[in-house]
Order: C-alpha cells, then sequence, then structure tokens
C-alpha cells in the first residue's frame, strides 16, 4: 500500500514537474519571438522609406549617404543580436515563434556580414528541409553570397532592371538544371518566378 502511494505521489510529482517545464520553455519562446519581432520591425523601417527618401532628398546626395550609414551601423548591432540567439538556440523555426520571428533570424543575416552567412547557412538549410523555415530565404541567402562574390547564383533569386524597367537574371550557374536545384529546396519552378516577377526565362531545362 505505502509503495503504491509512493509511485502515485511520484507520478504527481513529475507530472507537476514536467508542466512547469513546458510553461517556461513556452516563456522563453515567447520572449524570444518578441524579441525577434522588434528586431525585424528595425531591420526593416528604414528600408521601407528609402525610395522616398531618395525622391525627397536625392539618390547621391550626401544625407542619402548619411541614411545609409546609419543603416550599415544599425545591421551591424542587429547582427549581434541575432547571433546570440543563434548560438545558444540554434535556428529557431516557425513552429518554436511563428513565421514572423524566424523571417526576422533570416533577415538580419541576409543584412549581415559574409562571415555570418557562410556561418549559419548550413542551419537554415536544415530549418528548411524539416519544413521550419521558408526555401526562399535560404535560397535567396546563397545567392546573394555567391553574386557578391562575382560567381553565378544557383537558384536564380537575384535580378536586375534597366532604366526602361526590363528586368534580367543575373548570371545562373548550368542554367538548364535550375529547378532540379530549386525542386530538391521545396521551391516553384524557375518559369512560374520569372512569370511572377515579370521577366522572361528561356532556358530549357534538363531533368
Amino acid at each position: 500500500m505505502k509503495k503504491m502511494i509512493l509511485l502515485a505521489v511520484l507520478g504527481i510529482l513529475s507530472n507537476t514537474l514536467h508542466s512547469q517545464i513546458e510553461q517556461t520553455k513556452k516563456k522563453e519562446l515567447d520572449s524570444l519571438r518578441n524579441e525577434l519581432e522588434v528586431l525585424f520591425m528595425k531591420d526593416q523601417t528604414f528600408r521601407r522609406i528609402y525610395i522616398e527618401a531618395e525622391k525627397k532628398l536625392g539618390k547621391n546626395s550626401n544625407e542619402m549617404e548619411y541614411f545609409w550609414e546609419v543603416v550599415e551601423s544599425q545591421d551591424k548591432v542587429l547582427e549581434i543580436q541575432v547571433i546570440k540567439i543563434i548560438e545558444k538556440y540554434g535556428w529557431l523555426g516557425i513552429s518554436q515563434v511563428g513565421k514572423l520571428a524566424n523571417t526576422a533570424i533570416w533577415a538580419v543575416l541576409q543584412h549581415g556580414s559574409v562571415e555570418s552567412k557562410e556561418k549559419y547557412s548550413p542551419l537554415l538549410k536544415e530549418s528548411v528541409l524539416k519544413k521550419e523555415s521558408q526555401p526562399m530565404h535560404y535560397a535567396r541567402l546563397v545567392d546573394r553570397m555567391l553574386i557578391n562574390a562575382d560567381k553565378p547564383q544557383i537558384y536564380g533569386t537575384q535580378y536586375k532592371y534597366d532604366s526602361k524597367g526590363k528586368g534580367t537574371f543575373f548570371t545562373v550557374e548550368q542554367p538548364e538544371y535550375i529547378n532540379q536545384r530549386r525542386r530538391k529546396l521545396g521551391l516553384k519552378t524557375i518559369q512560374e518566378f520569372a512569370k511572377q516577377i515579370g521577366i522572361e526565362w528561356s532556358v530549357p531545362q534538363k531533368k
């Protein structure tokens, strides 16, 4: 009888402890969600108004030069904060902190240093393959690194428009196999993406 009572008490204590641990974990993730959402707001605010600022101040004005100096300075601060989170918790997925906070990690690193992109992009890819992060985020991170290093992109996420509004993709590595690479990552075909952004894609695909 005493043994049964002891087991029952231990069971209750175990359930209580488990419940407390889960509540603590939830509070921690909620706190991280809020922190990351604020970081995303800081990352995006200036970028959402730069076109209007250019029209008012002039694209090549001293004021716009200072504008981007402020943005770059803030980017470095945000990068440090996000890296601290990644180092402690890993790449937090959508099921843990929500889509916006998950996006914040990528957005800050996208505007961060090459070293950070190279170091943490494998974690993002792993998260994408677990369907905990968005495939386009990884593709854009990798393609931007390649383009900035004067190398061909591999997913076709980087493009530009000329003064007449005609769009072209930056050079793509083995463009005839791009859909194979995009499919493995969970992206729509390059033809669908090109149509979405109003750019022609004419390279036949090989299987």
